[in-house]
């Protein structure tokens, strides 16, 4: 069995994904959960663009489909809610946010994700005559994107594509960032193309700079969440280490925080369930996503704490409290790291503060 396809098996049995065929991959439960982070990670990602359209239905993406869009209906009812709706947003440059679902592609040849599949569109409406130098930049900070959402940033590359004899230089460009994971194959997780408007009166933007009108070329980036959602848990599960974990951004992890119990003493146990019960309401109550189920564990004996916390690191879970009967006594617990596997005691009256500062820095 290759790397890759343990990780695949490690990822199905922790409930992110079902594999069907042996290539097609569903998200599941966990899956989904970190796909909604993803999603609204994208949705914060620059903050000032107009967000248009409501999810609709489309056919496929094709390369065709990359060059002709702006012909399309949908561009054509974004314009003009953008002119409609967001009159103050309508200079160039300015950059419009919607999401629509569509067939899922095939063109990744490690997996495909079955359909529909959810596309995660910014168009970009720029100064013709900065276009390219526009295009440059938003390569650079969206690979720079993908390398600070990854637990290893050099998977992350640009690769441009062919545009075929039809399609003038001046006037086209694409470029696909692709996550590689060695022997097994790429996974491209953003599409961009440039496209320069033929001449047509009915887009047109004022210039911020100027007030002139002028007709914008669009930049138009596109992500398919389900798939970037697979290969950035591939990637996760993709590392050196002997044991498995799950190396999830901890901005992202579906679960953020577990609480571990060890009750020896059974007489105690009804006190040390209470405090994990009060522990579950803090984190909570701080934002901080709780692992999933009750929000903590009771275990017995050391093995099955172990046990339980090899299964947090496969749900990539970040940091895990764990309680212990001095905990009752003294007010300390240990802060067990997923990525070092080492922890540090911390005292109940620091939570969760403690962990908010981790998470924000």
């Amino acid at each position: 069995m290759s790397r890759i396809q343990r990780c695949f098996k490690s990822l199905a049995s922790a409930g992110f994904f079902r594999i069907q065929d042996g290539k097609t991959l569903e998200l599941i439960s966990h899956g989904r959960e970190y796909a909604k982070l993803l999603q609204h990670h994208w949705l914060r990602l620059r903050p000032l663009a107009a967000h248009v359209g409501a999810i609709s239905n489309s056919s496929s993406t094709t390369n065709a489909q990359r060059f002709s869009f702006p012909k399309s209906q949908q561009f054509r009812a974004n314009f003009q809610e953008l002119l409609e709706v967001h009159p103050r947003k309508a200079k160039c440059p300015t950059l419009l946010k919607h999401q629509n679902t569509c067939s899922s592609s095939d063109s990744n040849p490690l997996f495909t994700v079955r359909s529909p599949a959810t596309l995660l569109t910014t168009d970009f409406l720029v100064e013709p005559h900065r276009a390219l130098e526009h295009f440059y930049n938003i390569q650079r900070e969206s690979k720079i994107w993908w390398m600070r959402v990854s637990s290893n940033p050099i998977r992350y590359r640009i690769v441009p594509c062919e545009l075929g004899d039809d399609l003038n230089p001046k006037n086209y460009q694409a470029i696909d960032i692709r996550s590689s994971y060695g022997d097994a194959e790429e996974v491209t997780v953003e599409q961009l193309s440039l496209v320069k408007f033929d001449d047509d009166k009915n887009f047109l933007l004022p210039d911020a700079r100027t007030g002139e009108s002028v007709q914008p070329t669009v930049i138009r980036s596109v992500i398919e969440l389900e798939t970037s959602t697979c290969a950035l848990l591939l990637d996760g599960c993709d590392h050196s280490r002997d044991a498995q974990s799950l190396l999830l951004n901890r901005v992202l992890s579906p679960y953020q925080c577990g609480i571990a119990c060890v009750e020896s003493e059974s007489e105690l146990s009804e006190d040390l369930a209470d405090l994990c019960l009060h522990l579950k309401h803090v984190i909570n109550h701080a934002g901080l996503r709780l692992c999933q189920g009750s929000g903590f564990a009771l275990t017995k004996d050391a093995s099955k704490l172990t046990e339980h916390l090899l299964e947090s690191d496969m749900l990539g879970v970040p940091y895990t409290l764990v309680l212990n009967e001095q905990t009752l006594k003294n007010g300390l617990m240990q802060l067990r790291s997923r990525d070092t596997r080492l922890a540090e005691a911390i005292h109940i009256s620091d939570v969760p503060d403690y962990l908010l500062n981790i998470f924000k820095n």
